[in-house]
C-alpha cells in the first residue's frame, strides 16, 4: 500500500508535487483542470522535466486524477451525456501522454430514469476515454454514496459498469470507504466488513485505489460528507482492520478528509502512517 493525499494543483505540477513532497506522501491526487468548469483547461507542466520524472524526484510514485464532479455518463440528457463523454476523453487523453498514474471518475447518475435503462448510453460514452486506458494509465470506478440516483451505489452495480467497459488491465476500482458506510456497508461490523473485503476480492481481483475517509454522516444516509480519520462514525480501528485485507494490499490509499478546512495536514498523514504500522 502506498499512502497518498488529495492535494491542490494551484501552481500546477510544479505546486502539486511540492505540497505532496511536505506533505510526505507517496501518491497525490488532483484535479487536472478546475472542476468548476467545462472548459478543459490542464493545469501548467512542470519546469524541470516530464512530470512522472519530477514527481519521484520528491518520492510520490504515483498521481492519481479525480475527473470533474461535472462529468455524468448516466444522464438521460444527449447534451450532458456528450460533454460529459468530451471532458473525460479529454482528461485521459492528457494523462495517458504524462503517463499519469490513474483518473477516478464518479459513474454519473440516472437522475431517476433507471440505472438499468441507463447502461446502453453510458457504454457509448465512456468509450471514448477508454481509449486511452491502459495497464499504466487506468480508469478507475469509484463507488458512490448513494443519493441522487447514483450509478456505482453497491458492488453489484460497480461491477456491471466495469463489465461494460470491456478492457481488462486498463479498468480497474477506486473504493471510498465513507461512500460505503453512506450506502449501508457497516464497516463497523467485522464479520460484515470482512464478508465485503471477500466480495470485493472475488468480483475484482484487487482494488486500485482506496478514498480513505470517516463518514460525518450516519450508517446508510446516502450523503457524501467526509470526516477526518477517527473523527466520524466509522472510527479508525474500524477503517484499519478493513484496509488491512489482502484486496488493498497495492492499493494507493488517498486521504480526501477535511483536515481543517483545507484538506489533508501532515498530522493526519502522520495518524494514518502510525495506525497502518500499529494496527
Amino acid at each position: 500500500m502506498r499512502i497518498g493525499a488529495h492535494v491542490s494543483a494551484a501552481g500546477g505540477f510544479d505546486g502539486l508535487i511540492e505540497r505532496a513532497d511536505s506533505l510526505g506522501v507517496q501518491a497525490a491526487q488532483f484535479f487536472l483542470s478546475s472542476p468548476r468548469t467545462w472548459r478543459y483547461r490542464p493545469i501548467a507542466a512542470p519546469k524541470a522535466g516530464p512530470v512522472i520524472e519530477s514527481a519521484r524526484q520528491h518520492g510520490v510514485e504515483r498521481l492519481v486524477v479525480h475527473a470533474s464532479y461535472l462529468i455524468n455518463l448516466g444522464s438521460s440528457d444527449p447534451e450532458l451525456v456528450t460533454k460529459s463523454s468530451a471532458l473525460l476523453a479529454a482528461v485521459m487523453a492528457t494523462s495517458a501522454e504524462e503517463s499519469l498514474s490513474a483518473v477516478v471518475l464518479h459513474p454519473g447518475s440516472h437522475k431517476g430514469y433507471g440505472f438499468t435503462e441507463s447502461l446502453a448510453s453510458w457504454r457509448m460514452a465512456v468509450a471514448p476515454a477508454l481509449s486511452f486506458a491502459s495497464a499504466t494509465t487506468q480508469l478507475l470506478l469509484e463507488n458512490t454514496a448513494g443519493g441522487g440516483a447514483s450509478m456505482g451505489r453497491s458492488i453489484e452495480e460497480l461491477d456491471q459498469l466495469l463489465q461494460l467497459c470491456e478492457r481488462p488491465g486498463a479498468v480497474g476500482v477506486c473504493i471510498d470507504t465513507q461512500h460505503l458506510f453512506a450506502a449501508g456497508y457497516d464497516l463497523r461490523d467485522r464479520v460484515l466488513a470482512d464478508e465485503l473485503a471477500e466480495e470485493l476480492m472475488s468480483t475484482f481481483g484487487s482494488v486500485s485505489a482506496v478514498h480513505l475517509n470517516d463518514s460525518a454522516t450516519e450508517l446508510g444516509s446516502a450523503h457524501d460528507r467526509h470526516a477526518n480519520l477517527g473523527e466520524g462514525e466509522i472510527g479508525l480501528d474500524a477503517l484499519m482492520s478493513f484496509v488491512h485485507h489482502e484486496v488493498f494490499q497495492s492499493a494507493d490509499l488517498i486521504l480526501e478528509v477535511p483536515g481543517a478546512g483545507n484538506g489533508p495536514r501532515v498530522e493526519d498523514i502522520a495518524l494514518l502512517k502510525h495506525a497502518l504500522a500499529n494496527s
